[in-house]
């Protein structure tokens, strides 16, 4: 390797940067660890392109592993214990379906709550007349025949 190369098998820093006005940007790459780090220009294209590939191969990669996919869901209050107990089975047509069973404090429960309501509501807009998912640019809706 060259007095001029690089290699991190262990990069802590990977990022694109740019300077200067728009029209006058000057793009890089700075990787490094340890301390080292090496600036690297390239241009605007390179660093759209790395960009998109990575955030594929990442879409790729990055799939969650679901064990099964949750049908019936059942909750209940274990008041001896002042535990919220939920009951998860498994989507499925065979006869005994699997099952995963969580039980946790009213404060847990509480925190849920509040974050599930406000994962969904980051989504899209439910259309006012069918309740579906509109987005931003509207849909279909059974409804307006």
């Amino acid at each position: 390797m060259s007095d001029d190369s690089f290699e991190f098998p262990k990069a802590e820093v990977f990022w694109p940067g740019a300077e200067g006005a728009p029209g006058e940007r000057v793009f890089f790459l700075v990787g490094g660890s340890g301390g080292e780090l090496a600036f690297l220009r390239c241009e605007k294209q390179q660093v759209a392109a790395l960009g998109e590939y990575l955030r594929a191969l990442h879409g790729d990669l990055m799939p969650l592993p679901f064990k099964w996919t949750i049908g019936a869901i059942g909750v209940a209050y274990d008041e001896p214990e002042d535990r919220i107990v939920v009951v998860l089975e498994e989507l499925t047509d065979e006869d005994k379906p699997a099952t995963a069973r969580f039980s946790f404090s009213c404060e847990q429960a509480a925190a849920f709550a509040e974050y599930a309501l406000a994962l969904v509501g980051r989504g899209r807009p439910d259309c006012q007349f069918c309740g579906r998912p509109a987005g931003d640019e509207g849909h279909v809706c059974p409804r307006m025949n």
